[in-house]
């Protein structure tokens, strides 16, 4: 079986697309997970990186390059593929057999956020079809319903299904996992977290909330950070990268993106990736940006360099560095525009 997954979805971010973290598992691993009954799946990419995968129970092959003749499907698309191989889906379809669906496409970050509950129980559900054993990493603490566990939840710490923890990932103590939330791999949180998809290498280690919100790869939350998710007038979240509005809608977090202690953010808020914000956060700031009293400063390209060695450094990835540095120091965001 082949596929191509196309498209973005916005906020600009500096990993692709289909390695979007949805309902606990790279995006390119629910389309494998909806289609590997068919054998191996080979997924092709407008642009593939070496990022982590923990997707088990599937043959599947990622592929650099999107050739004319395969079956595309867009990346707002793809994790419906899980309720239905044959797609109606705004002005895309895919049709792969089994009865037709007819959807709305993932338009933005936060249309994920917002399904991502239903994304999670039905790749779990499909994980089980296939035979593998959701928990097997080291539980001391509390794992209550669905929850997929290769990593470690510590005494003292609660995750309520549906859930990840991922490889190399922890629950630490005195935490709250509530639902819907992904620590994908060698992630680390303390404190409470609802509906928070954490991708790789990424800190939360002390307390504060985080609720309803995406954390890209190499983020580190400093003590205390606290995200909202809900206005005190309880009015709808209006984020800047969506025409829809939201209930609840936490911060998208980019690549390597930094809080101060004691950081604050407003809810909906976009945190560009390798930006470093400070204080109250109650406006969108821009990639490369220090965010420090209301004021957005461009970070200097030099240091931004070094920024990002150190931190591929400190997990091991420094072969990402020429990656990182293309997307984020030549205007390569993903997507663009």
């Amino acid at each position: 079986m082949e596929v191509a997954i196309v498209g973005s979805l916005p906020p600009a971010l500096a990993a692709p697309p289909p390695y979007l973290v949805v309902g606990g598992f790279r995006i390119v691993e629910l389309v494998a997970l909806a289609l590997c009954d068919a054998g191996k799946v080979v997924v092709y990419v407008e642009e593939a990186v070496d990022l982590p995968l923990i997707l088990e129970g599937c043959r599947f092959e990622i592929r650099n390059g999107v050739p004319p003749d395969v079956p595309r499907i867009h990346v707002g698309c793809a994790p419906y593929l899980l309720k239905s191989k044959s797609l109606v889906c705004g002005e895309h379809s895919a049709d792969f057999g089994g009865s037709r669906l007819v959807v709305e496409p993932l338009a933005s970050l936060a249309d994920a956020i917002e399904r991502n509950v239903e994304f999670m129980s039905l790749a779990l559900a499909r994980l089980r079809e296939l035979g593998v054993e959701l928990v097997r990493g080291d539980v001391r603490g509390i794992a209550r319903g669905s929850v997929y566990v290769r990593g470690r939840v510590y005494e003292y710490a609660v995750v309520e299904g549906p859930a990840v923890i991922g490889p190399e990932s922890a629950a630490l103590p005195l935490t709250h996992v509530r639902p819907s939330t992904a620590l994908y791999y060698n992630s680390r949180v303390r404190g409470e977290v609802k509906n928070a998809l954490l991708d790789a290498y990424t800190r939360k280690q002390h307390s504060g909330y985080l609720g309803d919100s995406y954390v890209s790869p190499f983020v580190n939350l400093g003590a205390g950070t606290t995200v909202s998710n809900l206005k005190n007038t309880l009015g709808p979240v209006r984020p800047s990268y969506s025409q829809r509005a939201y209930r609840k809608l936490g911060a998208i977090f980019g690549d390597f993106a930094k809080t101060a202690i004691g950081t604050l953010i407003y809810c909906g808020k976009y945190i560009g990736p390798l930006s470093h914000v400070y204080g109250l956060v109650d406006r969108d700031v821009p990639p490369l940006s220090i965010y420090k009293n209301g004021v957005i400063v461009p970070m200097d390209r030099d240091r931004a360099r070094e920024y990002v060695r150190r931190d591929l450094e400190r997990f091991g990835r420094g072969d990402l560095f020429e990656y990182y540095t293309s997307r984020l120091l030549g205007g390569r965001l993903s997507p663009a525009g």
